[in-house]
């Protein structure tokens, strides 16, 4: 399967993906909690909207570790692993599968002026 669509939001890296928020227990106790940033959250709902649309009609998943390859277009530089987090967090429950299953392989990096995106293709 191949995701190689342009992104729909500036990419948030996991060093930048999260804040640190309000959950609550019973009772209404608040506590800190980590949430999303806007940011992250736009991304994520807009990486996982191109992933159901690229996902080819009868695909299935097997059961076994998939294979996802990424080729990183970024306006400016960045640690590449730190965004594979998000990207993975985004894509692989609108596929219904957990995470913990992807192979990550980083294949390329290039500074561009324009058109930023990343790259994805699931085997």
């Amino acid at each position: 399967m191949d995701c190689s669509h342009p992104r729909p939001a500036p990419v948030a890296s996991g060093n930048h993906a999260n804040k640190i928020g309000r959950g609550f227990r019973r009772g209404g106790i608040a506590f800190p909690k980590m949430v999303k940033t806007p940011e992250a959250e736009a991304y994520m709902q807009g990486a996982a909207m191109l992933t159901r649309v690229a996902r080819p009609s009868g695909w299935k998943w097997d059961g076994r570790q998939i294979v996802c390859e990424y080729r990183f277009f970024l306006t400016r530089d960045a640690d590449c692993t730190n965004i594979v987090k998000v990207v993975e967090d985004a894509i692989f429950p609108a596929l219904g599968i957990d995470d913990k299953w992807a192979l990550p392989r980083a294949m390329s990096k290039e500074l561009v002026k324009i058109n930023p995106r990343v790259e994805v293709t699931i085997t």
